[in-house]
């Protein structure tokens, strides 16, 4: 049965990163207009300034948001006072390019993508407590969305350059990524933004085509059609956690559809601890 979509609203400019407040407030990233904003039944207020094109964004268990500014090179953390700073923006020395989505991890590290300068120079960071950075993987085609494996074993990242999804692990003294598998190649379309539901399948935005649902042996389950099919970024939500919001770039809105399967709940801490 084909998925059936709900407009949460459609009053925005290039909305990319979506995430949830503890109070299941929804938070968008608005590229174009360099915000981001909190949407109450259905209408955009602005949240905070970035400066810039923010891109994938996140809570962690404090309150604390953090956004990947693409335009400003920069790891942001927007504070709940709402006042904003810079969390980082190198790596040992060399300049952040163009970071695109983050995740944390189950110690509370913030990982994310970076482009890097010509498409094929991408990587993956991982910024500790502290803000100092360190760079996991690299040689990556435009990496952007990433997310864990239940068991915190497995980073799966989309390839936007490479047309594909991959997989990682961290070696054992947890310095770097290793042991690269290609899980899924498509044949059209730009992979983005990903997440898993509690059943293992995998949910990726693809733009150009619309969200394509992988199960773990890395075929394809399904295939959905969603606003102008230019999906930038996944999140579940609700009581339940079984409604999956996706941002279309296209039209400039949001997303919902109900879904049998509850998501995966991500990591989100613990800073606070």
């Amino acid at each position: 049965m084909a998925a059936s979509w709900s407009l949460v609203t459609d009053d925005l400019k290039s909305p990319h990163g979506l995430a949830f407040d503890d109070e299941d407030v929804l938070f968008v990233a608005e590229a174009e207009r360099g915000r981001i904003c909190r949407v109450d039944d259905g209408r955009v207020h602005a949240f905070a300034d970035t400066g810039g094109k923010p891109r994938g964004i996140a809570f962690d268990d404090s309150g604390d948001l953090f956004v990947a500014e693409s335009a400003r090179h920069h790891l942001l953390l927007i504070s709940v006072d709402e006042a904003v700073e810079v969390y980082a923006n190198q790596c040992r020395g060399e300049r952040i390019v163009a970071p695109q989505e983050l995740c944390f991890s189950p110690e509370g590290d913030i990982l994310f993508t970076d482009g890097g300068r010509d498409g094929k120079t991408g990587s993956v960071y991982r910024a500790d407590l502290d803000g100092e950075v360190n760079r996991l993987a690299s040689g990556l085609a435009n990496p952007t969305g990433m997310v864990w494996s239940q068991d915190a074993t497995t980073l799966y990242v989309s390839e936007t350059g490479a047309q594909r999804v991959i997989s990682l692990e961290l070696d054992e003294a947890g310095q770097n990524m290793v042991n690269q598998q290609t899980v899924v190649t498509f044949d059209s379309g730009e992979p983005g933004a990903l997440t898993f539901d509690s059943q293992g399948n995998l949910y990726v935005a693809l733009r150009g085509v619309g969200l394509v649902l992988i199960d773990d042996a890395g075929d394809t389950q399904e295939t959905m059609e969603v606003g102008s099919g230019e999906p930038a970024a996944l999140v579940f939500g609700g009581l339940n956690y079984d409604e999956l919001y996706v941002s279309d770039v296209g039209s400039g809105s949001v997303f919902c559809s109900q879904r049998e399967s509850s998501g995966q709940r991500p990591f989100a801490g613990p800073r606070s601890v």
